[in-house]
């Protein structure tokens, strides 16, 4: 594990492994990059592929830093830590993998930043309306992570204690802005080549790509919490950019 600062300070821990064609791996909320690729076994699949893999700690998570103050996830701060590894580790046409929150940073990086080559979207939900939350739903999942005894438990908090993470920094994070910072109209600006890959029980896949204009949607057995452990993940991860090599 190494670590670089961040464009507005924010130590942020990765792991740079392999050699070959780079891609960045993005995990979800309240996970870090052990839970979701490393225990699943994409890291070693994709490292056995010929990749050099970089896996990145979100801020707030893992072995990362954790502030506890909202600001420092306002205005797509996970994106610009997106940016900034690019930057430190000199990295062009790499791929990502993001999933879930991971899904929405590479989303947002891709708006903003123009070195990638291509997305893979993983458990990505597309919202009818723009992905906020008012105030009071806001304050109110604040408060349900932070509350030692919460009469009921969100899934953002179930998650948050097997995880075992941060709930001060999740909390912030949740109070800075936990969905992410465009609308679904944005994602027409991404003409990136984009796979999305989605679990049989959850928002569908193809209808989530038809909204890129250079996108398909795979379905894979499972739930959005299993999706990434399917066996099948790695071999179609691959074989899109086995796809985009050729």
């Amino acid at each position: 594990m190494e670590r670089f600062q961040s464009f507005d300070g924010v130590q942020i821990a990765y792991w740079d492994m392999g050699e070959g064609d780079p891609i960045l791996l993005l995990h979800g909320f309240t996970a870090n990059s052990d839970i979701n690729w490393g225990k699943s076994g994409i890291t070693e699949n994709l490292l056995n592929s010929g990749r050099r893999v970089i896996m990145m700690d979100a801020r707030g998570h893992g072995e990362s830093g954790k502030p506890h103050t909202s600001y420092s996830y306002w205005n797509r701060a996970m994106a610009q830590d997106v940016g900034a590894i690019a930057e430190y580790l000199m990295l062009y046409d790499y791929d990502i993998i993001g999933y879930s929150m991971g899904a929405k940073v590479a989303i947002e990086a891709a708006l903003i930043f123009s070195r990638m080559r291509s997305l893979v979207l993983a458990g990505l939900h597309i919202y009818d309306k723009d992905w906020t939350l008012s105030d009071k739903e806001r304050k109110k999942k604040v408060k349900n992570m932070l509350d030692d005894n919460p009469k009921e438990k969100d899934q953002y908090r179930v998650f948050a204690e097997k995880t075992g993470g941060d709930r001060k920094a999740f909390a912030a994070r949740l109070g800075g802005n936990i969905y992410p910072e465009f609308s679904h109209w944005d994602l027409k600006k991404i003409h990136l080549p984009v796979l999305v890959i989605n679990a049989s029980r959850e928002y569908s896949a193809e209808e989530a790509a038809s909204f890129f204009p250079n996108a398909r949607g795979v379905t894979l057995r499972g739930s959005h919490i299993t999706l990434l452990r399917n066996k099948n993940f790695s071999n179609e991860v691959i074989s899109f950019l086995d796809d985009l090599d050729n």
